[in-house]
């Protein structure tokens, strides 16, 4: 693999503006999302996982069929953004978590009673990821 340079290096990574923060929840919280971020994700994949996962359950019926949701590009991959929130969920403090919990289980509910159980879904799989 080539080196790349300190410039490089240094563009490569988010600005701190790019690390939003999640509307309505406690800056402790967003601290904590932050350090979540760091060690086990990377900074905005929580503000933008949410964000997407959002866009996704108050869209249009459209694009609640599977095919469209989920792709085979992972940044686009609805799917993969609520795999991120649950990721968040459970390396965030009890605290943390209860409130970043409040308004991704809202989200939750909107995108269950969206769609339809597939009953042809494997049982392993997490819940989102079994829906019509």
């Amino acid at each position: 693999m080539p080196r790349r340079s300190p410039a490089a290096v240094r563009a490569a990574r988010p600005r701190r503006d790019e690390c939003a923060a999640v509307d309505g929840l406690s800056a402790a919280t967003v601290r904590e999302i932050r350090l979540c971020e760091r060690r086990h994700l990377w900074p905005g994949a929580v503000a933008r996982a949410l964000a997407d996962w959002r866009r996704l359950a108050h869209g249009p019926q459209r694009r609640l069929r599977p095919e469209v949701y989920r792709a085979d590009c992972l940044c686009c991959d609805a799917v993969e953004h609520r795999r991120i929130l649950d990721t968040a969920l459970t390396r965030l403090p009890a605290r943390a978590a209860r409130e970043l919990r409040s308004q991704v289980a809202a989200l939750d509910d909107l995108f269950e009673r969206r769609t339809l159980p597939d009953p042809a879904a494997d049982p392993a799989l997490p819940w989102w990821q079994r829906r019509l």
